[in-house]
């Protein structure tokens, strides 16, 4: 991004209070970029838009600014200081450093999509899993990457070693990624199921592509509102926690922000799941 657009964005976002000041959210910039669309290809409201809303309702002292942002935009501006918070970060110990964070919601594992007629060529061990270590050594094969996205611990080791080459980076809010494989740009990519089969429902192609597990990326992913690491940041941060915190709270993120998992996958991680919404019925520990 040029150094005179980014300054012109920063401006425009305002100003935290300093550290001496008594810190007063009186504004928050929602960084966000997960719009959806329905089957028939009209664009339809993100599920972040829900969860401001529900918050805006309960937090009226403070304005609500919507910014649509990719990745690596948000958190070039959440490691700058600024007073913005990213509707659907990935949590991981190292942005911990850079962003306070609530949690909102628990992904199924992130799974590894090819090409099928690049499927037998993949690394797997016997129960079918994609060793990710051999793929990303491997020079006749390239993966697909958005820049600045985070895809949970296991996956970010592995894929912080990658050689040279191994992989093609595209600035794009990540809805071009899947269609780069149809066209043959990349051999591979990796992406949660549930994405996959909303990008399928737009262009039903994408159904072609091979979905396979991912040795040692068996987790689920927690994502949530990240703050900048700033008092700013920790105070709206504490706003937005103690207002999900609610019973009330959890059942609309359940609703809203949780994806709709397909019925094996949600039979499977149905106990994580309702684990994780008991725990955000109440506001976070220590923050």
């Amino acid at each position: 991004m040029r150094a005179w657009v980014l300054a012109g964005l920063l401006a425009a976002l305002g100003g935290a209070a300093s550290a001496e000041e008594p810190v007063v959210v009186q504004r928050i910039t929602w960084l966000s970029a997960d719009a959806v669309a329905n089957a028939d290809g009209s664009q339809v409201v993100r599920p972040s838009d829900r969860m401001i809303d529900w918050l805006a309702a309960r937090l009226p002292q403070v304005e609500h600014v919507r910014v649509t942002a990719n990745a690596k935009r948000s958190w070039m501006l959440i490691e700058a200081g600024e007073p913005v918070c990213h509707t659907g970060a990935v949590r991981l110990p190292e942005r911990e450093r850079q962003a306070y964070f609530t949690d909102t919601r628990l992904l199924p594992p992130l799974q590894l999509i090819a090409r099928a007629d690049v499927r037998a060529r993949l690394p797997r061990d016997a129960a079918g899993q994609v060793d990710l270590a051999r793929l990303l050594a491997d020079p006749r094969l390239r993966g697909v990457r958005v820049q600045g996205r985070s895809y949970g611990p296991q996956i970010d080791a592995l894929l912080a070693r990658r050689p040279p080459g191994a992989e093609v980076a595209t600035g794009d809010f990540g809805s071009n990624v899947l269609p780069m494989l149809l066209r043959g740009h990349a051999d591979y990519a990796i992406e949660f199921p549930f994405m996959v089969d909303l990008q399928a429902r737009r262009r039903p192609e994408i159904t072609q592509l091979a979905m396979l597990p991912i040795r040692g990326a068996g987790d689920m992913v927690v994502g949530g509102v990240a703050c900048s690491h700033t008092p700013w940041g920790l105070a709206a941060i504490r706003l937005i926690d103690r207002a999900l915190g609610t019973p009330e709270g959890a059942a609309m993120l359940r609703q809203s922000v949780m994806p709709q998992l397909p019925p094996d996958s949600l039979r499977v991680y149905r106990d994580q799941i309702d684990a994780f919404f008991q725990r955000r019925a109440q506001p976070t520990p220590g923050l």
